[in-house]
């Protein structure tokens, strides 16, 4: 994969802020962090990308997959990316890159991934369609079409 190609079709970018806590016995940030990385990016994604409204739609996460590259260090200067890569009637798709930001410019791929989201209506635990200006700002943010 060449990722200077990859990252030009995300819009999206947001620094990874690891804590000390994050870390596992080997120093390096431990497997299970980054759901948590991905579900921080994905929140600033929503208030990004679609200005989503909190207070009227709800979304639930329905997979996610992570794929671990190279690890990701307390130390490291990282990047993660999102994209919407997919859209559904109630649900949508999106990818996720972790990347290592060398002195030189360069970025070294360290997590990817995916996940699928469902609108969700809490009060009548019910899946709903994806809402009309939700759809259209993201078409709208995305730098790529899905």
């Amino acid at each position: 994969m060449n990722i200077e190609a990859e990252l030009s079709k995300f819009h999206f970018r947001a620094k990874v802020e690891a804590r000390w806590s994050d870390l596992d016995e080997m120093r390096h940030i431990n497997n299970a962090v980054y759901l948590t990385y991905f579900e921080e990016a994905r929140l600033r994604y929503f208030l990004e990308a679609c200005k989503i409204d909190w207070d009227k739609d709800g979304v639930i996460l329905a997979t996610a997959t992570v794929n671990y590259h190279q690890p990701l260090l307390f130390t490291d200067h990282a990047e993660i990316y999102v994209r919407t890569t997919k859209m559904g009637t109630k649900s949508f798709e999106f990818q996720y890159l972790i990347v290592r930001v060398e002195k030189n410019g360069s970025h070294t791929l360290l997590t990817s991934g995916n996940s699928t989201q469902v609108m969700f209506d809490y009060k009548n635990n019910i899946s709903v369609p994806v809402p009309d200006y939700m759809r259209e700002q993201m078409l709208t943010y995305e730098t790529t079409k899905f």
